[in-house]
């Protein structure tokens, strides 16, 4: 009884029996005041035909003059007869302990009495309760085998989700459940497959992210352990080594703040505060913070001065996160003398760069975590592999998105971020 199976046959077959049991009774019921009925309404047309025909009885036949086995039949002066039965047509009496129907009917002066055993009547009506009997024991049968049925159709597709669910819990991959059956369980089928396959494909991204992780670790863990075994013995320079160890060192470390970042964006623990902001004016502030790093390497950074704000809502400080993430992006991957653009409007920030582009069937998978990085790494400059995925996901805390295009003259990276109520707009305001 602790299987499903075992419960649902339980249950159908108590419903079905107690409906069959309960009709049983009032069916006996019924059919027990339909006979007494109609034995009745055969001792009313008895005694009336005989009424019709009687004649007095000579003088000393008083009393039962017509009697068998189950039936007495007396013609009575009515005064006498009230003694013997009450005062009604019809009815039940007991006679020297034996339970009568009765049915009277007046004649002349007498009165018409008939009498009739009340066993005869329940002998009479023996073959019904037979057939009763009959009956529930074949509804008895009927409801276990319908019990049986319905419990093993509904309970089978749970056991293949059951079964299903412990292989996806040890780590399997089980086959895909065949859809069909109750709209429920064909849903609920539906929705395991579903889940199934989701959780494929998290467990195929989380190994190929580890991989990723471990290696891309391993490559400045290496180079600084090599360049520090040099330094130990005396091969290199020291500032060479230093140099080359502070680069490495930097890089790992704003690898491991990358992976930090996307941990927390990923449990969801960072904190949004959304608050009315100027676009053009975050625009201008990450213009100046990376001016100096764009002359650096020979790219000319441009931004649209304009006087007309251009209001979204956002965190300030995590929209900030974000703009610094493609332009430093977009300066890595433009060679010298190139240009890489700012334009602000209303809700959206564009960072357009003049740099070599993303192949047009890699453009989807831009903000893939390391896979420009494996895609070109070695080809052009490349950062941690992450920055554009954390992007990505500080637009989707902030309720907005980042979208990309590409072609062989450049990228467009487009931040969309929702924008202030109607009456927040006329609030607003600028610098």
């Amino acid at each position: 009884m602790n299987s499903l199976q075992g419960r649902l046959r339980l249950a159908i077959g108590a419903a079905v029996l107690g409906a069959v049991s309960l009709s049983l009774l009032v069916g006996t019921y019924l059919v027990r005041r339909s006979l007494e009925q109609s034995a009745f309404d055969g001792l009313r047309r008895q005694v009336g035909l005989l009424a019709d025909e009687h004649v007095h009885p000579p003088a000393g036949s008083f009393g039962r003059f017509l009697a068998t086995q189950d039936e007495r039949l007396s013609v009575l002066p009515r005064r006498q007869a009230r003694l013997l039965v009450p005062d009604r047509p019809s009815g039940r009496i007991a006679i020297n302990g034996r339970n009568y129907l009765y049915a009277t009917k007046r004649s002349g002066g007498d009165l018409v009495v008939l009498l009739r055993t009340a066993s005869s009547v329940r002998a009479e009506s023996q073959p019904f309760w037979i057939a009763f009997a009959a009956a529930g024991i074949l509804g008895c049968i009927l409801a276990a085998g319908v019990a049986a049925v319905l419990a093993r159709n509904i309970s089978r597709p749970v056991q293949r989700v059951a079964r299903a669910s412990r292989r996806l819990a040890d780590g399997d991959d089980p086959e895909p459940l065949p859809l069909g059956g109750s709209r429920e369980l064909n849903g609920l089928a539906q929705s395991f497959n579903t889940m199934a396959t989701q959780l494929a494909r998290a467990r195929s991204a989380e190994r190929s992210f580890l991989l990723s992780v471990s290696h891309e670790l391993k490559t400045p863990l290496t180079t600084i352990r090599g360049y520090s075994e040099a330094l130990d013995e005396g091969v290199l320079a020291p500032d060479c080594a230093g140099k080359v160890i502070r680069t490495e060192a930097a890089r790992l470390e704003r690898l491991i703040m990358d992976l930090i970042n996307l941990a927390r964006l990923d449990q969801r623990r960072f904190d949004i505060f959304p608050e009315r902001v100027d676009l053009a004016e975050i625009e201008r502030e990450s213009a100046l913070r990376h001016g100096a790093a764009a002359r650096d390497l020979g790219v000319c950074l441009h931004f649209q001065e304009s006087d007309a704000p251009a209001p979204a809502l956002a965190d300030h400080d995590r929209l900030l996160q974000a703009v610094s993430n493609l332009l430093e992006n977009a300066l890595r991957c433009t060679p010298p003398g190139g240009s890489v653009t700012l334009a602000a409007a209303a809700g959206e920030l564009t960072v357009k760069d003049t740099g070599p582009g993303i192949a047009p069937d890699e453009v989807h998978r831009a903000f893939e975590r390391f896979f420009l990085y494996r895609r070109y790494n070695g080809h052009r400059p490349v950062g941690t592999g992450l920055g554009l995925a954390i992007v990505r996901e500080l637009a989707l805390a902030m309720g907005g998105d980042v979208a990309v295009a590409s072609s062989a003259t450049g990228t467009e990276f487009t931040l969309r971020l929702p924008l202030p109520e109607r009456d927040s707009l006329h609030a607003f305001t600028y610098a």
